[in-house]
Parts: C-alpha cells; sequence; structure tokens
C-alpha cells in the first residue's frame, strides 16, 4: 500500500472511529448538564419533594450507566473479538441512537409520573450499554489498522482519537449553556433542552453509516483467516490478565472521576445554591459554570490531550498518568476554594487548569490500552479495562457523592475535594504497580 493511501486509511479509521465515540460522549455527559437542572425541576423535585434528596437521585439517575457500561465493554468486547471491530461499533451506535431518542421524547413528571423516571432509567441504562462497547472497539480499531500499516506514531493518532471525545463532552456543555441562555426559558424546559438529544440521535445515523464503509481491522481478518479466533475472548482475558486489567482501570480512574464527581452537576449547584451566587458576567451562575466548563475543555483539556498522546510515542504512557494523577490531586483540593472567589477570571482560569490536568494521560490510552493485550481479546481487554474504570467512578458519583450531598448538604465542598483527591492517589499507586509489572 502506497504512503499517501495509507494515511488516507488511518485518518479515515480515526475519523469514523473518533465521530461515534464523540457523539457517545455528548450524550453521556448532556445527561449530567441536564440532570442538575432540567431534569430535577421537570421530574425529581415533582416527585421527591425533598431537594437534597432530588438532586442525589437525579445523579443517581445519570449515573447508572456507569454500571452498565463495563457490561456493554464484556458484550461487545466478546463479539468485537469473535465477529469484527467495524461491524461491532455499528452496532453500540445503534444503541446510543435509541438512548437519544428515548431521553429526548420522554415526558415529564407532571404528564406521566413515575413512568417519565423509569424511562429515564431505561435509557441510561441502554446508553451504558453502548457505550461500554465503544471505546474499545474504538482504539482497537485504530491501533490495529496503524500496526497493520507499518505505522509508528499510533500515541499521536491516539491522542486524535481521544480528543474527539473531549470535544463531545465539551459540546455537551456548550449546547446545553448556549441552548438555556438563548432559547426562551419556558421553551427550553418543555422541547429545547430534548432537541439537543434529538439532534445528537441524527448524527449518530451518519457517523453509523461512515463506519459501515470503511475497512475492517486487517489483524482481526488475518486471525479469522487462520482460524484461531477464541470462542470466548472476553471471559480468557480475565482468566488470564485480570490483574493487568483491574490495575488499568484504576491507573485512569482519575480522568473519568473529575467531570462527575467534582464539576457536573456539583459545581454548578455549590456556585449557584451554596454560594448563592446569582450571575455572573451578566447570566445566570450555572450557565456561566457550565459555558467555563466547556471552553476550559476546548482549550486546555483538547490541547493536555493532544500533547499526552504524542509524548507517548516518546515515552512511557504510564508516566505521563503518573504525572496527571498528581496534578489532578492539586487542582481538586484547590477547585472549590478558588470557584468561591465568586471572580469570573479567576474561575475561568481555574478551570483551565483543573482540565489540563485531568486530561494529561488521556490521549496516551489508546497506545498504553491497546498494545497491552493481544489480538485474540484486543477488543475485550482494551474495552473492559476502560469501562471498569467508569465503573469506578459511577460508584464515586453515584453513591459515595449523593450521600455526601444528602448528609453534609451543598456546601461539603471540603469532602468532594476529599474524595477526588484519594481518587488521584489509588490512581497514582496503580500506574506504579503497572510499571513494575508490564514491560517497558
Amino acid at each position: 500500500m502506497r504512503l499517501t493511501e495509507t494515511s488516507r486509511v488511518v485518518k479515515s479509521t480515526v475519523l469514523a472511529a473518533g465521530l461515534g465515540t464523540m457523539l457517545d460522549y455528548y450524550d453521556f455527559l448532556l445527561a449530567a448538564n441536564a440532570a442538575g437542572t432540567v431534569w430535577l425541576s421537570q421530574y425529581f423535585e415533582p416527585a421527591f419533594k425533598i431537594p437534597g434528596i432530588a438532586l442525589s437521585l437525579a445523579m443517581v439517575t445519570y449515573a447508572v450507566a456507569y454500571v452498565t457500561r463495563p457490561l456493554g465493554a464484556f458484550i461487545f468486547g466478546h463479539i468485537g473479538d469473535r465477529v469484527g471491530r467495524r461491524y461491532t461499533l455499528v452496532l453500540t451506535l445503534l444503541l446510543a441512537f435509541a438512548s437519544m431518542v428515548i431521553m429526548g421524547l420522554t415526558p415529564t413528571y407532571s404528564q406521566i409520573g413515575i413512568y417519565s423516571i423509569m424511562l429515564l432509567l431505561i435509557s441510561r441504562l441502554i446508553l451504558g450499554i453502548g457505550f461500554g462497547g465503544e471505546w474499545g472497539g474504538g482504539a482497537t480499531w485504530i491501533s490495529e489498522v496503524m500496526m497493520a500499516n507499518g505505522c509508528s506514531n499510533l500515541g499521536f493518532w491516539g491522542g486524535v482519537f481521544q480528543a474527539f471525545a473531549t470535544v463531545g463532552i465539551a459540546l455537551a456543555s456548550l449546547a446545553f449553556s448556549f441552548s438555556s441562555l438563548l432559547m426562551p426559558h419556558q421553551f427550553f424546559y418543555s422541547w429545547g433542552w430534548r432537541i439537543l438529544f434529538l439532534v445528537g440521535a441524527a448524527v449518530i445515523v451518519i457517523a453509523a453509516i461512515i463506519r459501515h464503509r470503511l475497512i475492517e481491522s486487517p489483524l482481526f481478518m488475518e486471525l479469522a483467516k487462520r482460524g484461531e479466533v477464541l470462542r470466548y475472548p472476553a471471559i480468557e482475558v480475565f482468566k488470564r490478565e485480570w490483574l493487568k486489567v483491574m490495575l488499568l482501570a484504576l491507573a485512569w480512574f482519575y480522568i473519568t472521576a473529575v467531570t462527575t464527581v467534582a464539576v457536573l452537576p456539583y459545581s454548578v449547584t455549590y456556585v449557584s445554591k451554596a454560594l448563592g451566587i446569582g450571575t455572573l458576567m451578566g447570566m445566570p451562575a450555572s450557565s456561566f459554570i457550565l459555558l467555563a466548563y466547556a471552553i476550559s475543555l476546548l482549550t486546555g483539556g483538547v490541547a493536555s490531550t493532544l500533547i499526552s498522546g504524542s509524548l507517548s510515542d516518546k515515552y512511557n504512557p504510564l508516566l505521563i498518568l503518573v504525572i496527571g494523577s498528581v496534578a489532578t490531586g492539586i487542582m481538586s483540593v484547590l477547585f472549590y476554594p478558588l470557584l468561591a472567589t465568586g471572580n469570573p477570571a479567576v474561575i475561568l482560569i481555574t478551570f483551565e487548569a483543573y482540565m489540563a490536568s485531568e486530561y494529561m494521560g488521556f490521549g496516551s490510552l489508546p497506545k498504553l490500552f491497546t498494545l497491552l493485550f493481544p489480538t485474540v481479546y484486543r477488543y475485550s481487554g482494551s474495552g473492559l479495562a476502560y469501562q471498569l474504570g467508569g465503573l469506578l467512578t459511577g460508584l464515586a458519583s453515584g453513591l459515595i457523592l449523593p450521600v455526601i450531598i444528602s448528609t453534609l448538604g451543598y456546601s461539603a465542598w471540603y469532602a468532594v475535594s476529599a474524595l477526588m483527591a484519594s481518587i488521584s492517589l489509588a490512581s497514582l499507586a496503580s500506574s506504579l504497580a503497572l510499571l513494575k509489572v508490564t514491560p517497558k
């Protein structure tokens, strides 16, 4: 294959994998924005009259998708390691499509009562399963296409793939923030927020078509041709390499935890309710926080993702995770006192620093995860390690954080900081342990 053709194949694969992952993250985090605002007022506060309990249950409903992510990684990892990467990645998008449509069309509590909350819960469970099969397949597909074509800069392209995810998270906050500001309040709370999910569902159809038209992983095709496909790959990876899977899950735990433990939706309610700040720079405090978060993601977050991906071509990706976990732990302690200044410039700079520390290491994950597993269960191994990290985040944000809020109140920032610093410390310890048990 000519160099120009190789480059085209690699770029097309990164685009197809990255676009789908971006949309999955968009949907996943759009719900985080909705949980503390629209869902709270339209579903949970009417059903559960105590504000702290209502917010806690809204967060649990959002976080339940984290619980089904490992199940999705197991199911689709098994399919992907037996049938193929490309085909499986189309299936994961179909589940995301179904979830977005259900979420966008679910009636309010005043219309159908408790069934509305049940539909939200079902849509999150569906998304969690589809999301669980997404990342491991996308990272594996890119990695194997590049390995088959003799490309040496997997770290760089892995960083580009991860940047799509970072942009998806930012788009969720940007879309939600701007829509809430520009649309009439009543329209936004009735239909405006729903449009954001339905637009995402429409774009997912395009992403699925793009994926369907591209090539299968050459390494998987060779494996299938030789008749070496495992019968139960997702089970085999646990039997053979369970320690590696668990350590990888813990090593990146700090990255996935920042958003839902420290930022969304807690920082919004902390600023607006605990601090009592009504407006910032002429807009509602909640909208400003979401906007600051989105801007910092698109600048500091994306830059840190790309830098860490490129650095992983020169240095051990685990060393980059060590730096990121230490920086994130420090910022977790400083974050809320800096927000409490109420100074818009300080708040924006604080978000920039937090996102830069959080995403230091994010770009190195595709190279780290996929190269540590052989082709026979690469999809399963990388996907399970990634999504088990997500499960840990779900437990922290869906169980521990609601307990903190419901017992200590909105102003218990010190407990949230301690939780996030502890997570960063656990990730640091896991990265250092992996350095000892994996080949250099």
